[in-house]
């Protein structure tokens, strides 16, 4: 058993009612919801990308803040800070670190970094979407969804 399935049979439950992650490629980069602090999970590294959701601290991972909002079209500024944090995310996982996106429902924060991160370690943008969209409900944010297809979204 892995992920909430053992949490909740162990009896552990998070702030956000459930724990929940998807492999992308599997045992090194995952996307899912964030989990609650004090809850263990599988990886090395998680990527906390709701902005509403930035805890200070997670003893024993190494924390990657990378709050973005998920609402509004982002600027160049926030394009350039995005496609940062997917090559450091895709460098974390070619040095063979176990890699947790998350966002408040791991869906299109974590989508975006995740989907991102698959191209820059060879996959083709629209498997990359397809993947995420069947894995998780993922990239409904048209703006995501078209930086990791390669799409000009403008200013």
């Amino acid at each position: 058993m892995t992920g909430w399935s053992a949490l909740r049979s162990a009896g552990i439950g998070g702030r956000l009612g459930q724990l929940d992650y998807t492999y992308l490629l599997p045992g090194r980069l995952a996307q899912g919801s964030a989990p609650a602090v004090g809850v263990r999970v599988p990886f090395d590294v998680i990527v906390l990308a709701a902005m509403e959701y930035q805890p200070p601290d997670l003893p024993g991972y190494y924390v990657l803040h990378i709050p973005l909002d998920d609402g509004p079209r982002p600027d160049r500024k926030t394009q350039a800070y995005i496609r940062d944090a997917a090559r450091e995310i895709a460098r974390l996982v070619r040095m063979r670190h176990r890699v947790l996106i998350t966002c408040w429902q791991g869906r299109n924060r974590s989508g975006v970094l995740s989907g991102l991160a698959l191209v820059e370690l060879g996959v083709p943008p629209r498997t990359a979407i397809r993947r995420i969209r069947r894995l998780r409900n993922g990239l409904m944010n048209p703006y995501f969804r078209a930086m990791v297809n390669g799409d000009s979204i403008g200013p």
